[in-house]
């Protein structure tokens, strides 16, 4: 066994099952579940990536000590966690300080400032992800292709801001947005400075999880102090802005421990931009569905600022619950693309199996509460005035069972450079969104759009699907069959709370206890049908319990 694979190896549990790798995981997980592990070796006369690629996989090196993926996936959370949740807290205020038009506007000017921060980024964020992943054992080469990126992606962004410019001082946004505009502007900027995808691919997420502590932190107290009415959302625009510039120069001071200064005659930054832009794409048509959906909203709805302002706070906690069943990400990429390079497809695999399995354990969970406790949440959360948004959740929860799985197959074709793949399922659920949105929009306003997102996201699962099982090397079945037994859970929870909620009123009490109620009903409902998941959760939770008891003796 390599250096890294030992690494990311076991903790133990009573029962002797290394459950700290999550391909030994899944096998722990099958074993809990009455099947046997099924750890496949390679077949004769499989090659592995990197023989296809005519060389040996790559040796460990690089002098940098990496965390194990349980330990990049708790960080991710943590950073992904608090990107959401400090607009969760501030939400209820600025729902009522800025009001449904001011949120209206400021949602509106960030769809269209997303535009130009994806062209600035030219997909670079996830590409150079992969390429870090792919040559991090080799410092020489890992800092060629930093700065070669950082080259390519400065001037990418500078192009991307002489447009914006251009743009506004020319045929203008509107009136009342050409502000906001110049003030946001900041962000495509800060692109030029985003390194984060040299953390990433190190799987250094724990530098990236401080850092969003400490600059949410800060700008949860900025908020507070200096948002105070409706004619401050000049203000929290310039908050958006700035704290974004920041949170990406402060991860300068860190990177002399990955890269070194190389030779400029040396780089050859434009061999980039053909696979850069092949991931740009879809990233493209894929706000076609997320950010266009609020530009679409401001042209076509009779009550557009309203619209938008009911949409973006269901948008923002559903996203929140996202970021919950998407957390593994990041996190995936990077190690799936470094199993896929050394040849080790079927620990990439496994990998993959068990973020299903994930998936299934908490996308189902969320689309119980939301189905049952959106009116109450909304009630207390977010005050008078947003009448529509318990049904945008509702609708919403599509979104979440079906994006957390066509994300773990859209990061299986990134991590193996099938781009197009991914690609192609996006542009159809980017085409269907838009085609709804048109006919829905100008009728149902949010709703309408609500429910353009909801079948989009279907699509692209459904083509997702297809595309994989065309490709091969992996089980569709082995992905999605055991999602019986969270439906049954999920089912049984949310009908338990459903009888809660009839009987009882809307307040954050009544909430939190139905909530609490809910929550031990599913995980019951799932140790009763022995879920291999569940319990593979207990095992491990035990074994770090017993492992920190431990060491304090």
């Amino acid at each position: 066994m390599d250096e890294e694979q030992r690494e990311i190896t076991p903790i133990s549990v009573d029962d002797g099952s290394p459950v700290g790798n999550l391909a030994d995981g899944f096998s722990a997980v099958r074993e809990s579940e009455g099947q046997s592990p099924e750890r496949t070796e390679k077949r004769e006369g499989q090659s592995s990536a990197a023989e296809e690629g005519g060389g040996k996989p790559p040796e460990q090196g690089g002098g940098v000590k990496r965390a194990s993926l349980k330990t990049s996936t708790v960080y991710n959370l943590i950073s992904k966690l608090l990107t959401f949740l400090i607009p969760v807290i501030t939400t209820p205020y600025l729902a009522r300080v800025l009001g449904e038009t001011g949120n209206g506007q400021i949602s509106y000017v960030s769809s269209i400032i997303t535009y130009f921060i994806l062209g600035a980024g030219l997909g670079f964020s996830v590409y150079g992800q992969r390429e870090i992943a792919k040559c991090r054992d080799n410092k020489e080469v890992k800092s060629r292709t930093f700065w070669e990126i950082f080259v390519t992606k400065t001037v990418t962004s500078l192009v991307a801001l002489a447009v914006l410019a251009a743009m506004l001082f020319t045929v203008g946004f509107g009136e009342k947005y050409n502000g906001l505009m110049m003030i946001m502007a900041l962000q495509v900027i800060a692109v030029i400075f985003d390194i984060e995808y040299l953390y990433m691919g190190e799987e250094n997420f724990r530098t990236i999880a401080i850092r969003n502590i400490l600059v949410k932190l800060a700008g949860l107290v900025l908020i507070f102090a200096f948002v105070r009415s409706k004619d401050d959302v000049w203000i929290y625009a310039l908050y958006l802005s700035c704290s974004v510039l920041f949170s990406y120069l402060i991860m300068w001071l860190g990177i002399k421990k990955y890269v070194t200064v190389v030779p400029v005659g040396t780089l050859r930054p434009w061999r980039h931009l053909g696979g850069a832009f092949v991931v740009f794409l879809p990233m493209v048509i894929t706000s076609l569905f997320t950010t266009f959906d609020k530009t679409m909203i401001g042209l076509l709805s009779p009550n557009a600022d309203y619209d938008n302002g009911c949409y973006e706070q269901a948008y923002k906690i559903n996203s929140v619950a996202q970021t919950f069943i998407t957390v593994f990400s990041s996190v995936m990429i990077s190690r799936n693309a470094y199993e896929y390079r050394r040849g080790n497809i079927d620990v990439m695999n496994e990998h993959i199996y068990m973020t299903g399995r994930y998936v299934w354990f908490t996308s189902v969970f969320f689309v119980a509460g939301f189905m049952v406790l959106s009116d109450n949440f909304s009630s207390w959360f977010l005050g008078e005035g947003y009448v529509e948004v318990p049904l945008l959740y509702r609708i919403m929860c599509v979104r979440l069972m079906a994006s957390g799985f066509s994300i773990v197959l859209g990061d299986r074709f990134i991590s193996m450079g099938r781009e197009k793949s991914w690609m192609i399922a996006v542009a159809f659920g980017a085409v269907s969104n838009i085609v709804i949105n048109y006919f829905m929009i100008p009728v149902y306003g949010a709703v309408g759009a609500a429910v353009a997102t909801a079948i989009c996201e279907a699509v692209i699962l459904l083509v997702m699907i297809i595309m994989t099982i065309i490709g091969g090397g992996l089980s569709v079945a082995k992905l999605f069959l055991p999602g019986w037994r969270y439906l049954i859970a999920g089912g049984l929870m949310g009908g338990i709370m459903y009888l809660m909620q009839y009987f009882m009123g809307y307040s954050v009490w009544t909430f939190l206890a139905i909530g609490i109620v809910g929550t031990v009903v599913y995980g019951g409902a799932l140790i009763l049908m022995r879920d291999g998941f569940v319990i593979w959760l207990l095992k491990t939770a035990i074994g770090k319990a017993r492992s920190l008891t431990v060491r304090r003796k």
